[in-house]
């Protein structure tokens, strides 16, 4: 009886190894599994994409982003029959004008989708095709001034220069030279292959000729060693009288003035200076980013949820690291193009849920 109790005991103490090993396993495959769906976790109620497009055209090349923490999985549908992306940043081009109902699947089950109008405006250049002219922003008259250029395939078998003071073709070799005759604004103009629709132009401003130096300034720079002590080539004072052959010249035209060169800031949409945020935001991006869109002004005013003003650089530091939901952007732009200031209304998340900043 005593052995049949020993083994009995023996029995029951394995069984209950096994089932604490069990739930042991099972413990640690949870929450492997739970962290496993943590990460891949993304939320839905702050998910969005970006449209990025110049006119919205058929034939046009159309940006789609997302920036959506922890997404590692992209389904495009372009609501067109197109094969799906599978990328964060897809380009799509459509073929037909209408309305479309772009949808993205983010992570298996995060559903987002926009409508997009796509209409025809006519051709769409291929801008492939459209050479970028290289040479300098300012030059003088007559000075020589070399023209390059970029083009972005390799056939290329004629070239036509024109520099913007005849009126004519002044140069069909690949690489030009040209001295200008007039000061002022010059747009020289290019057309590679006999191409007219992909002619492409650049301004650039010539300065009058520079003056030239007196014989005695020249003696000067150069260290010129007088004869006898400089106080003796002074005039004695008094009033001097005229020279009479003074009213023989004719008076010297003054230099003309140089005009200012006025440059734009490049275009930016809505949209655009949108995602720039968010890529803040997650630290991706930085202030500098902006240089070019707001003229390197880092201290043009933010209105901030209808109530708070502050500086570019101070907002950009405020949404550093911080998860945002933008619900409103209105950009102000100057007439050089240079976006000036502008509004936002969003929210942080916070650990209870959204809220303002």
């Amino acid at each position: 009886m005593n052995k049949n109790s020993t083994n009995f005991k023996l029995v029951f103490s394995n069984f209950e190894t096994r089932i604490i090993i069990l739930f042991a396993v099972l413990l640690v495959a949870s929450i492997g599994i739970f962290s496993f769906k943590y990460n891949k976790h993304v939320d839905c109620d702050t998910s969005d994409f970006f449209i990025v497009a110049e006119n919205f055209s058929v034939g046009e090349v159309i940006e789609f982003h997302n920036e959506t923490p922890n997404a590692i999985q992209w389904k495009w549908d372009f609501g067109d029959g197109s094969p799906k992306e599978t990328k964060n940043h897809a380009l799509h081009k459509y073929t037909e004008p209408g309305i479309y109902t772009v949808t993205l699947v983010i992570n298996g089950f995060c559903l987002k989708e926009k409508k997009i109008q796509i209409k025809d405006h006519g051709e769409i250049l291929d801008r492939t095709k459209l050479p970028t002219i290289i040479a300098p922003k300012i030059a003088a008259v007559g000075q020589k001034v070399n023209f390059n250029y970029k083009y972005y395939t390799d056939e290329t078998f004629s070239w036509e220069w024109s520099f913007g003071e005849t009126g004519d073709i002044d140069n069909t070799n690949e690489f030009a030279s040209y001295s200008f005759r007039t000061p002022g604004p010059k747009t020289v103009t290019l057309i590679i292959n006999g191409e007219y629709k992909f002619k492409t132009s650049k301004i650039i401003y010539i300065k009058p000729r520079p003056a030239f130096k007196k014989e005695s300034e020249m003696m000067l720079e150069e260290g010129y060693t007088y004869e006898k002590p400089v106080g003796a080539f002074y005039k004695p004072k008094g009033n001097p009288a005229p020279d009479p052959s003074d009213k023989w010249l004719n008076p010297i035209n003054a230099r003309p003035k140089e005009r200012n060169v006025l440059h734009f800031a490049p275009d930016i949409s809505e949209n655009q200076f949108e995602l720039l945020l968010h890529q803040v935001a997650n630290e991706t991006k930085e202030k500098e980013d902006f240089g070019k869109y707001i003229c390197e002004n880092y201290q043009i005013p933010v209105i901030k949820n209808g109530d708070q003003v502050m500086s570019f650089e101070e907002f950009c530091k405020r949404i550093k690291g911080q998860e945002i939901k933008i619900d409103a952007l209105r950009l102000t732009k100057d007439n050089l193009n240079c976006i000036d200031g502008f509004s936002i209304s969003y929210q942080v998340k916070g650990l209870l849920g959204w809220k303002e900043d």
